[in-house]
């Protein structure tokens, strides 16, 4: 039963760009181990609730909250250390800001002021009924109620802590505008910056620079590993604190109002992608750090689980995504700037397209989820799948990253359609009948067969060739070669599902209850929008920030525990 007493190594941590030593490295850096840290060197190693009631010296850290997570994590940090809580946030990485930081900054509110104030038209009720319709048999309607009516105090009070303001960015289409409650443009927020200037990271450098400045205390380079319990008279369970892991060093974290798991999901964690996820993704373009901690810490705590088989999804090139997996990169999946492009079509290995490849990302993304259904040995009907362009695409788009003319490796070229499937392992009599097919309704500005451009978002997706007009934006016959393949996988933006919560982002136990000071937002928690449905552009955002303003907002009625 030891623990580390080497202080050599001082944590990585920020609050206000100042390191600081803890009361034990204080004592150490002294030449004294006083009686109380003996006792919790030897405590070190018993149970984590009779170590935290048996000695004050237990804990290496103390504070009134602590979040796990510094992406989204950090709003709800700065809110409730501007209230007067002291606030610590543990990152796992090198600097905070997780997936966050490497978004656009998009996040989707609806009904917002911008959008108001900007003349466009919204409602609460519209923005229920649309998720509603989305969601579908996921609908969950007080959490979809409880995200609606609080998305909103979230960007206010970034703008109100941060300094930053909004926009709204000109590409918000909701995913799904043809939808009940549906809208073209407005929902999708992004911070206001110089023309010209990317938005990306700009939300998230905002909110660590007013962290930091507010005196969060932000510890890098430090994993949470367990949640701290104890139990309480009634019977119930009572989170007091966290145990970390800092450069092969234990810490114990005191956290005497509450913990908040804001961790992100587990799209780097090949087990639980396999074990729980019902799509066929292997491949995440988010940060490698998003390995599932959060979840199984809750799972351990006696945490509930809701949406774990969901995942925010795209499309993406199966080569570049290969590459970014082993080198642990997190890598835009820039299939979704292409597949938008005339005279572009994915088709699976029997020759046959599977989806309108116009759709929005989330959706083409799902696309690839059909198990065979005939003759085949059972499998995914849709993968192996490839896209397919001529050389009239290649020579006005580029696609995969490449220049016009001259595509990303990732696609090869080949002199006839006979010669590209038979390479590809794709059926050559159907993928012949499918482009003959294709080319015919293309022609006429038609897809009878899965509607491509013939709704608002298949004409204006910014992806399209807007120099067209109408359904030619994106459909155009594939009839010059060579043509050109590559192939294209389900890849995750995010895992969706994680630790079930209530309307106050309290996380629920399994046997029904809040499980007390327990807290949980963003890709480690199961609420999605109010069910698993990718609502626009900041789908994800939105939801996070939201559930964070609610856990914040109830840690703040709660008192320190005995």
């Amino acid at each position: 039963m030891e623990t580390s007493t080497s202080f050599e190594d001082a944590n990585d941590r920020t609050a206000g760009g100042s390191p600081t030593l803890s009361r034990r490295q204080a004592l150490l850096a002294g030449g004294t181990l006083a009686l109380g840290g003996i006792a919790a060197s030897i405590l070190g190693g018993c149970s984590p609730a009779a170590d935290a009631q048996q000695s004050k010296d237990a804990w290496d850290e103390e504070a009134d909250v602590v979040v796990i997570g510094g992406g989204t994590g950090v709003y709800t940090a700065l809110r409730t250390q501007n209230k007067g809580l002291k606030t610590i946030v543990l990152e796992k990485g090198d600097s905070a800001g997780g997936s966050t930081l490497f978004s656009t900054s998009v996040v989707w509110a609806p009904f917002n002021e911008t959008m108001l104030a900007a003349g466009e038209t919204d409602s609460r009720e519209e923005a229920l009924s649309y998720i509603e319709a989305g969601a579908a048999d996921t609908y969950i309607p007080e959490m979809a109620e409880a995200f609606v009516d609080t998305v909103n105090t979230a960007v206010s009070n970034i703008t109100d802590l941060t300094g930053m303001e909004w926009d709204c960015w000109a590409g918000g289409i909701d995913y799904r505008s043809s939808l009940p409650g549906g809208k073209t443009h407005g929902r999708s927020l992004v911070p206001k910056v110089a023309e010209g200037e990317p938005t990306a990271g700009v939300l998230e450098t905002s909110l660590i620079d007013a962290a930091n400045s507010a005196g969060v205390e932000i510890m890098t380079k430090t994993s949470a590993t367990e949640l701290i319990t104890r139990k309480n008279e009634d019977g119930s369970t009572e989170v007091i604190g966290v145990v970390a892991e800092s450069k092969g060093e234990t810490l114990r974290i005191k956290a005497s109002v509450a913990v908040v798991m804001a961790a992100g999901g587990f799209d780097w964690n090949d087990d639980m992608m396999a074990n729980y996820l019902r799509v066929p993704a292997r491949y995440s373009w988010g940060v490698a750090m998003a390995e599932g901690d959060a979840h199984k810490m809750a799972m351990k705590a006696g945490c509930d689980l809701r949406f774990m088989n969901d995942a925010w999804m795209s499309p993406g090139y199966k080569e570049q995504h290969e590459e970014a997996k082993a080198g642990k990169m997190a890598r835009f999946a820039s299939a979704i700037t292409d597949y938008g492009k005339p005279g572009l079509i994915y088709v699976n290995k029997h020759g046959k397209r599977f989806t309108n490849e116009c759709s929005n990302y989330d959706s083409l993304g799902r696309s690839f989820c059909a198990l065979e259904n005939g003759f085949e040995p059972r499998g995914w009907q849709n993968l192996p799948a490839y896209a397919i362009v001529d050389q009239k695409a290649v020579d006005a788009y580029g696609l995969a990253g490449g220049e016009p003319g001259a595509p990303g490796s990732c696609f090869k070229s080949y002199e006839s359609l006979e010669a590209l499937a038979e390479a590809c392992g794709i059926d050559a009599a159907n993928l012949v009948a499918e482009v003959a097919r294709f080319n015919e309704n293309a022609s006429q500005g038609i897809d009878p067969d899965f509607g491509r451009g013939q709704d608002y978002f298949g004409q204006n997706y910014m992806r399209v060739d807007m120099t067209l007009e109408g359904p030619a934006r994106t459909l155009a016959p594939l009839t010059e070669g060579p043509f050109w393949a590559a192939e294209v996988v389900p890849v995750v933006l995010g895992t969706m599902g994680g630790v079930k919560t209530n309307v106050k982002s309290q996380a629920i136990g399994t046997d029904g209850n809040p499980i007390a000071r327990l807290y949980a937002h963003g890709n480690c928690a199961g609420h999605g929008c109010g069910g698993a449905f990718y609502t626009g552009g900041g789908g994800t955002l939105g939801p996070s920030l939201a559930f964070g303003e609610l856990a914040a907002a109830d840690i703040e009625t709660l008192a320190a525990w005995e």
